[in-house]
């Protein structure tokens, strides 16, 4: 997927945190790119705070309620932190990104998932993308794969900002009457370097939120 807007990063988000909690589905508003996959180039921003912890356990488990048709996959290529709030953030992050591909296989924008796992900016960013292929009778399929996690945490302990490389080499749009895949060479365009800050809910369980989310395209970083 790509992101049709940059948002707040670490710090600003933690100033946000009083509001989130009040709404917990959020608003905002998305970009008005057209495009079948990945995104355009955005600014990243970078915020002071405690250091990752290394991805050291098995992969995120994503909610089953998210699951997929054969011909897509959305994979999570690393383990998760000691740290258990880490941990969680990244799985949330994770939950919150392969929400955006159910929403887009089940055509709609405002899939209760996406609200469940998404708030503020990130969740306008997230239907703002799930329209744009709603619109264009666009579905997706192939592997969308995630990897190089770095997880920092606010010193307060209020937001967590997750940055993962994307690769989308392998990931195309297939049409929705047809089932016609719409095949794109790698290349530079396919690596992408995304940023989710996620915001734990105050409730019994451990759920996290995306708030706020910023991709950088053509991240060359990212290539492997």
């Amino acid at each position: 997927m790509r992101a049709t807007r940059a948002t707040p990063a670490l710090a600003t988000a933690l100033a946000a945190v009083a509001a989130l909690v009040l709404s917990a589905c959020g608003s905002g508003s998305g970009g008005s790119d057209t495009i079948d996959k990945g995104s355009p180039e955005t600014t990243a921003t970078t915020a002071s705070a405690s250091p990752s912890a290394a991805p050291t356990g098995p992969p995120p488990k994503v909610d089953a309620l998210l699951a997929l048709p054969a011909d897509l996959k959305v994979v999570f290529d690393f383990g998760t932190p000691a740290d258990h709030t880490q941990a969680a953030a990244l799985t949330g992050a994770a939950d919150f990104i392969q929400a955006i591909s159910h929403a887009v296989v089940k055509q709609n924008a405002h899939d209760p998932l996406l609200s469940a796992y998404g708030a503020g900016d990130a969740l306008a960013y997230a239907r703002n993308y799930v329209q744009q292929n709603v619109q264009r009778k666009l579905t997706l399929t192939g592997t969308d794969r995630y990897y190089r996690p770095k997880v920092t945490a606010s010193k307060g302990g209020g937001a967590v900002e997750v940055t993962l490389c994307n690769n989308q080499a392998k990931l195309y749009s297939k049409e929705t009457a047809t089932g016609k895949v719409h095949i794109t060479p790698a290349d530079d365009a396919s690596y992408s370097l995304f940023a989710i800050v996620m915001v734990k809910l105050p409730s019994g369980k451990e759920l996290w939120q995306a708030h706020s989310i910023t991709v950088k395209g053509k991240a060359l970083e990212c290539e492997q």
